[in-house]
């Protein structure tokens, strides 16, 4: 029975940790703001969203 007793500890020390909450088993997760932007084609003005360099959408890109 004392087994069991540690093995719920431990499931419940490491949920705490996924979940977020503040303790000595939790994982340091940072939240990292999202590098996509908004873009409008400057051909065609289809608006996407990328996070690269580039004022075209992939169809018009590949078309210059």
């Amino acid at each position: 029975m004392a087994k069991d007793m540690d093995i719920d500890k431990e499931f419940e020390a490491q949920l705490k940790g996924k979940m977020g909450w503040k303790c000595s088993c939790s994982l340091d997760i940072v939240d990292k703001e999202s590098t996509l932007r908004t873009v409008t084609c400057k051909n065609c003005g289809k608006v996407f969203k990328t996070n690269r360099n580039t004022e075209f959408c992939f169809k018009c890109e590949n078309k210059h």
